[in-house]
């Protein structure tokens, strides 16, 4: 009898410690419209034009490591041009840039896009 007792509070006890459930938030993510912010915030930076990303309509978050460092961006190329931008998956990019020396640098860069809750490309190689 009294191993039964136990075992019942143990059970009530273990049942309240699952909390509630929570529901799944389903984030939607749109493969082109993450095209579309990465070759504009590549082509931003291209142009000198990177800072005024955060005003477009709508804004994009742009993040990358070379650009606050001063370098500018001559020409990129995507190593996968046709591949679907897909969350958490590295975008790679080759990077044609020059410091303030003129010196020519290339290296291969990868980002990661988001669509939602807002529009983001940031830097994920370092």
């Amino acid at each position: 009898m009294r191993l039964t007792w136990n075992l019942l509070i143990v059970v009530a006890l273990g049942a309240g410690c699952s909390g509630p459930v929570q529901p799944v938030v389903e984030i939607h993510h749109d493969a082109e419209q993450a095209r579309v912010a990465l070759i504009s915030a590549l082509d931003a930076w291209k142009k000198g034009e990177a800072r005024g990303l955060a005003q477009r309509k709508p804004p994009i978050r742009f993040a990358d490591d070379d650009l606050a460092m001063g370098l500018r961006l001559f020409d990129y190329a995507l190593e996968e041009p046709d591949a679907p931008i897909t969350p958490h998956k590295n975008v790679p990019v080759i990077l044609s840039l020059r410091d303030a020396r003129g010196k020519a640098i290339r290296r291969e860069a990868h980002y990661q896009v988001s669509t939602e809750p807002a529009l983001a490309v940031l830097r994920s190689d370092r």
